[in-house]
């Protein structure tokens, strides 16, 4: 009995620890963690991909910088600037029904759709 109370003590205690007062923190911006669409379409360029490039996505009436790239059963199709989850969400939809084979991958601002790992290496989306 005496070692459940000392561990309902000690969850107590730890519990306690982690509230009060919250540190102030400065907004200094968000970094993307992925290269630039220029980046993206040069590296899929020099690896022998066939690319185009959009300033929107005319099938959903998005704004959004759209590549899309093919090298034979390989490709990717990649929006940047999304500005919404719900945009997001539509896109993911279109790349489900428009793709027999997909992988999906997303950010805030970022949605990918792509055949393989290697795909995102050739793009410098992965190391």
């Amino acid at each position: 009995m005496r070692k459940v109370g000392i561990v309902i003590l000690a969850v107590v205690m730890l519990t306690l620890s982690g509230c009060g007062s919250r540190p102030v923190t400065e907004d200094v911006g968000r970094e993307s963690t992925y290269p630039e669409a220029d980046e993206v379409a040069a590296n899929l360029e020099a690896a022998g991909f066939a690319v185009e490039s959009f300033e929107s996505f005319e099938e959903l009436g998005l704004n959004v910088s759209r590549i899309k790239a093919v090298n034979g059963e390989d490709y990717l199709d990649i929006c940047y600037d999304v500005t919404s989850a719900e945009d997001i969400g539509r896109i993911e939809e279109h790349y489900q029904g428009s793709y027999e084979k997909y992988n999906l991958m997303s950010d805030d601002e970022m949605i990918c759709c792509y055949s393989s790992e290697s795909v995102l290496q050739s793009a410098g989306l992965q190391e």
